[in-house]
């Protein structure tokens, strides 16, 4: 599945920042309309509880300057005083009004209904023509029926003020859950989002990195490209231009290498021919001193031949890679071989040979694995000190066989041991010798294990030194 990306990297990383950004933004803007809505109705409703807590009081002493001015008028019975209650009645219409455009509540409708109705009563009595007859004591159950009414109204509004602030704290605390909700919904969308876009970032840097690994490996036949942005798939373009510059370079360092060895290999073969017969005093009796120029040429000759056919090897090995003859083999035989054809070199550096193969046998080619152990335990006697011991060890493990050629010599810093590997790359030369190889000893071992699916590695010794380990499919992996 190929992934969609931006035309450019920066347009990737704006959209990541604004595609983050969104969900927090969407919160915030919820909870700033859900605290507008709760203030509103929390504005609103001290309002209303302020004008039901003062109106409905209101008419309470409403209801007592009534009484007090309708006694008076039944007194007094002249027009000042009638005015004075005809001023307090029209005042207790409009607060009753005013209660009922507030609290819009049933119960205390009917009951301010049933008030104005008493009240309306008192005043159509108080504007009788014959007033002097009618009784004091009359006006008792009347007002004493409002002021019971007005006193209930009272304690009605405050239970409806109640209510009301009741359900403000109900909707706050709901309000408080919602969001609360949002934000623990907030924190994983934001990491999931946050996720994907970091992968969308990562994949075009991690393609680029395993890209320069592969050029850094020698790998040129792959091509290298890059998905992801426009202008990450140019540099993927320009990456696979420079890998078919170093196919082509490092193409043309192999033919050079393979036709100088072939040129070097003809002179040479006529120096160890002239320095034979030289030693073989076919041309007359040596002094020794001669002796002696000659066994120094002849020396000289075969590390020449040496390094040539190293050259020669590798060069093959990269163009045009042999196929396996792959036979079954004992390890001990082969291993035994190889000590005995470097039994002149361990002596004179007084090195002793020492093999433990537990008598393990094995599907590979013969002649390829005596090239990988004969590298091996050359370089192992070349860093071992005089007097030292050069180890080689075998097991079987799942499904393979693993040897382990060790030396006690200075060892090799695991920071370089990959490098090791790389063609001429050389560590540093032994101690007492100078005289440095090809340094394509190790990369002609790791083509020969390759080839047999195996695998290759320097690990340090103990107490000191180095141990080549290599890996290879074992008898049952390969005719399974």
């Amino acid at each position: 599945m190929r992934l969609l990306y931006p035309i450019s990297f920066p347009q990737l990383l704006f959209i990541g920042f604004l595609l983050v950004s969104i969900p927090p933004v969407l919160t915030l803007v919820d909870g700033y309309f859900a605290l507008n809505r709760l203030s509103t109705k929390a504005e609103l409703a001290i309002t209303h509880a302020t004008a039901a807590t003062r109106d409905s009081r209101l008419i309470d002493e409403h209801v007592t300057g009534l009484e007090r001015l309708a006694r008076q008028q039944l007194v007094l019975n002249d027009t000042q005083s009638l005015e004075a209650y005809s001023r307090r009645h029209t005042q207790f219409l409009e607060t009753s009004r005013r209660l009922q455009q507030e609290v819009h509540f049933s119960e205390i409708d009917a009951k301010l209904a049933r008030l104005l109705s008493i009240e309306n009563g008192v005043w159509q009595h108080l504007q009788q023509p014959n007033l002097a007859q009618f009784q004091a004591d009359s006006l008792d159950q009347p007002f004493g029926q409002m002021n019971t009414i007005a006193a209930s109204i009272v304690d009605q509004a405050d239970a409806r003020i109640e209510a009301d602030t009741q359900a403000l704290k109900t909707e706050s605390a709901a309000a408080r859950h919602r969001m609360l909700q949002r934000l623990w919904m907030l924190v994983p969308v934001s990491l999931l989002v946050s996720i994907g876009i970091t992968v969308l970032i990562r994949f075009p840097f991690l393609q680029i990195e395993q890209a320069m690994r592969q050029l850094g490996e020698g790998r040129f036949k792959e091509v290298i490209r890059i998905s992801g942005p426009k202008d990450m798939v140019i540099l993927g373009r320009r990456l696979d231009w420079l890998r078919s510059r170093l196919a082509e370079l490092d193409e043309q360092k192999t033919r050079l290498l393979h036709h100088v060895s072939h040129e070097l290999k003809t002179p040479l073969t006529a120096l160890q021919e002239g320095t034979s017969l030289l030693s073989d005093e076919v041309s007359g009796p040596l002094t020794g001193e001669q002796r002696e120029v000659v066994q120094i040429l002849r020396t000289n000759c075969q590390r020449l031949r040496k390094l040539i056919e190293n050259l020669l090897d590798y060069s093959g090995l990269r163009n045009r890679p042999a196929p396996l003859n792959r036979t079954k083999l004992k390890l001990d035989e082969l291993v035994q071989q190889i000590i005995a054809d470097q039994k002149l070199a361990a002596t004179a550096r007084g090195v002793s040979v020492t093999a433990n193969t537990s008598g393990l046998a094995l599907y590979a080619d013969r002649d390829k694995l005596a090239v990988v152990l004969d590298n091996l335990i050359s370089n192992a006697l070349k860093f071992s000190p005089a007097g030292g011991r050069v180890e080689i060890l075998a097991q079987a493990e799942d499904k393979r066989v693993m040897i382990q050629v060790c030396d006690n010599g200075p060892g090799i810093a695991a920071a370089v041991a990959t490098e090791m590997f790389e063609p001429f790359v050389q560590g540093p030369p032994p101690e007492g010798n100078p005289v440095r190889g090809s340094g394509l000893g190790l990369s002609i071992v790791r083509e020969l294990v390759t080839a047999h699916g195996g695998t290759v590695e320097l690990l340090p010794n103990t107490p000191s030194g180095t141990c080549a380990c290599i890996r290879l499919p074992s008898q049952e992996t390969m005719t399974s």
